[in-house]
């Protein structure tokens, strides 16, 4: 597993550094304070997780986790506390508050390394943070997903649930050709289509509609 450490502080990265020296599976491609040289990194490197300050000079780490395009998993490394009902809402695998102790650290890569192994080898189902709980969501039990301003809501067969992610992020995670995005707020479970027409289709007794752009990939896929 590729890490990144982006912090502020020197003597931070160094322990950070020290800490993934002594662990297996993992190898720190950078650790640096620059912002621009992490952004770059992660553009051209393969970064499995991102070891991310929060309070640092330049940029918040919160927004800088937010301005990403796509983001490795993430741990947030910081000296306040204040910020982890964010982090959670955020999906971040771990909060660790410095300073940081060795077992305690190696409890957060564990995590990362499960959800890693997980991407890779296809997983049949995805984490999210809801109720200030992790849950694990069969993409077999998704109905459809539907965008509500910074959160969105996942329909299943026997509950809904609400996490902080956008559409376009949550898209990224499903896997291909069992789920279709027919809305700028909506993706469905194609195989939970019951009928459909040109502007809108159902799924069980939800009216789903299908934005302008998407009607002609929605009609070549189910006629």
């Amino acid at each position: 597993m590729n890490i990144l450490i982006l912090d502020d502080e020197e003597p931070a990265i160094k322990l950070l550094a020290l800490f993934i020296e002594r662990t297996p599976n993992v190898e720190l491609i950078l650790a640096t304070t620059n912002i621009n040289e992490a952004l770059e990194t992660l553009q051209k490197e393969t970064i499995d997780l991102l070891l991310l300050d929060i309070e640092m000079p330049d940029i918040n780490g919160v927004q800088f986790l937010k301005s990403l395009k796509s983001a490795p998993f993430v741990i947030f490394t910081t000296a306040y506390e204040k910020y982890a009902i964010e982090g959670f809402n955020l999906n971040v695998v771990d909060y660790l508050l410095k300073p940081i102790r060795y077992e305690r650290f190696l409890l957060g890569i564990n995590k990362a390394h499960r959800l890693h192994k997980d991407v890779k080898n296809g997983s049949s189902f995805l984490y999210i943070k809801s109720n200030y709980q992790t849950v694990k969501i069969l993409f077999d039990n998704i109905l459809f997903i539907e965008g509500v301003k910074d959160y969105v809501k996942i329909h299943t067969i026997d509950r809904k649930w609400l996490t902080r992610l956008n559409v376009k992020n949550i898209n990224e995670k499903l896997p291909e050709g069992q789920f279709i995005r027919i809305h700028k707020s909506y993706i469905v479970s194609i195989s939970k289509i019951t009928s459909f027409q040109k502007h809108h289709l159902f799924i069980e007794n939800n009216k789903i509609p299908i934005g302008d752009t998407y009607v002609e990939e929605v009609s070549l896929l189910l006629n």
